[in-house]
């Protein structure tokens, strides 16, 4: 296995200990057995604990990205993309726990701080782009993404926390929003 592949088998252990376990809880051997790597081999790729926690962010975004890199706006019908955001917390519940992992973090944090509101700032860029090419509207597009951003994260934490939390219903009546938002 090359170098490159046993820091990304870290990186990816690291991602799923500090999703179940939160980023205090978790330390350097946690992260080394779940990868199956001695913890001297984790300190040879990253300085501390910070460093893969900033690796493992860089690593989610990146894949976020290349998921939806090659699609066209103009090829994502509404329905489809509300059915993927809410399939996600089922899906892959991981993905949501590490964002609000990031999110805590950051309130404790000012360095983390930082990465929590470029998190966010993302999610509003990438929101914010398809609601501009999907229709004019009286509203600004980039409020409205944050709007979004927040129902979907605080969707998916019920969903999470209470797995008979109807979020078909929900996500139903976002759409319903959405659309009258883009008929303004």
């Amino acid at each position: 296995m090359g170098k490159e592949d046993k820091k990304k088998r870290i990186i990816e252990a690291a991602y799923i200990v500090f999703a179940k376990k939160g980023y205090i809880n978790a330390s350097i051997k946690d992260i080394a057995n779940e990868a199956n790597v001695a913890p001297g081999l984790v300190h040879y790729y990253f300085e501390n604990k910070l460093e893969v926690l900033l690796s493992v962010q860089k690593h989610v975004q990146d894949q976020y990205h290349q998921l939806y890199k090659n699609k066209e706006v103009n090829s994502l019908s509404l329905h489809n993309a509300l059915e993927e955001i809410k399939t996600r917390a089922e899906t892959d519940p991981d993905w949501y726990r590490w964002r609000y992992e990031i999110y805590s973090l950051g309130l404790k944090s000012n360095d983390l701080q930082l990465e929590a509101a470029k998190i966010l700032k993302d999610g509003r860029d990438s929101l914010s782009l398809p609601i501009k090419k999907l229709g004019e509207s009286n509203g600004d597009p980039e409020i409205f993404a944050s709007i979004l951003l927040a129902c979907f994260d605080g969707l998916a934490l019920q969903k999470i926390i209470d797995p008979t939390f109807d979020s078909d219903k929900a996500y139903q009546l976002l759409k319903d929003l959405f659309e009258v938002y883009l008929k303004k």
